[in-house]
This record gives structure tokens, C-alpha cells and sequence, in this order.
């Protein structure tokens, strides 16, 4: 008898202990957060609220984007109309470190995003948590081109996200100059 009590006792904290405190749930999904946060883009897209997506980056990426004001008008520009619906592209992928000391995570998602007369593909490059560096939690990145030229992004010879066979570090709002 004492040891069922003691299995359930076990078992009560143990959930207390991954339900607790926390931006995110323990149960949020990587799709989930990266949901929240383009959602949130979206939002500020339609209404073109520069400051609701200049709150979404992390301190870092706006400091080390070449010139993320000037970038989030071009992005207002590109997009044609207010975006009515998306679909994720493929699955959001995530890279987790940690140690006593600190936890990062970085998940990438990938979306359609569609306007009354256009589709475009969203990237998203987001520090859900950065224990270590904190100034680069947030979004990382945010690389758009139209629905068609999705590969082009990933095309070395384009120089979006590679440079041959070399990732580009990119910060910020990215349009590339494809158009």
C-alpha cells in the first residue's frame, strides 16, 4: 500500500513540476509557438504596426539587421493586401542546447501566406528561449519571397540563405532583391 502512495505522490509532483512556471507551457508544441508568433506577424502586417513587429524580434536581431525600420516598410510594400489565410509549409524544426547553466532553443517554421491576390512563403527563425545569450531571444528572422520562388531561398547561387555551400547569417526582415 505504501508504495502506490508513494507511485502517486511521484506522479503528482512530477506533473507540478512540468506544468509549472514558464512563458510556454511545457506542452506547447514548437507548431504551436511558431503559430502564436506568425499569427502575431500577421496581425502586424495587416495593421501595418511597425512597433507590434518590431516586439517580436529580439533585441539582438534588430541591432544586427542592416536597416530593420526601412525592412519592415519594404515588407508592408510587398505584401499585397491584408493576408487572409495560411498554411505551414512544411513541419517547424527545432534545435535545443543546454546545460546546468543555460537552455537555447531555436525553432524554424515555414509558412504559405496568402492575400486576396497573392501567395507569398514565410521563414521564421525564433529563439523560443535563450537562457545564455537572453538579448537574442525572440525572432531571429524573418525572410519572405513570393509562394513560387519558395526554393530560391534555399538556391546558393541566390544568396538568400546560402552563399554556395555557406548559410548567411540573416537578421531582421528579409526581402531578397529577386524583384
Amino acid at each position: 500500500m505504501h508504495r502506490i502512495i508513494k507511485c502517486v505522490m511521484v506522479f503528482f509532483i512530477s506533473v507540478t513540476f512540468l506544468t509549472g512556471c514558464g512563458h510556454h507551457s511545457f506542452w506547447d508544441s514548437d507548431q504551436k509557438v511558431s503559430d502564436d508568433i506568425l499569427e502575431k506577424i500577421i496581425e502586424g502586417i495587416n495593421n501595418k504596426d511597425e512597433d507590434a513587429i518590431k516586439e517580436l524580434f529580439s533585441e539582438y536581431a534588430i541591432e544586427n539587421s542592416e536597416s530593420f525600420d526601412a525592412d519592415v516598410q519594404s515588407m508592408f510594400d510587398f505584401i499585397d493586401g491584408n493576408i487572409v489565410s495560411y498554411e505551414e509549409s512544411s513541419p517547424a524544426g527545432s534545435f535545443e542546447s543546454s546545460d546546468r547553466n543555460y537552455k537555447i532553443k531555436k525553432i524554424s517554421s515555414y509558412y504559405y501566406v496568402s492575400t486576396a491576390t497573392d501567395k507569398y512563403f514565410f521563414q521564421i527563425d525564433n529563439y523560443s528561449k535563450n537562457t545564455l545569450e537572453p538579448e537574442k531571444q525572440g525572432v531571429k528572422s524573418l525572410i519572405i519571397v513570393k509562394a513560387e520562388d519558395r526554393l530560391k531561398v534555399y538556391d546558393g547561387n541566390e544568396k538568400i540563405l546560402f552563399d554556395g555551400e555557406e548559410e548567411i547569417d540573416r537578421y531582421g526582415v528579409y526581402i531578397p532583391d529577386i524583384y
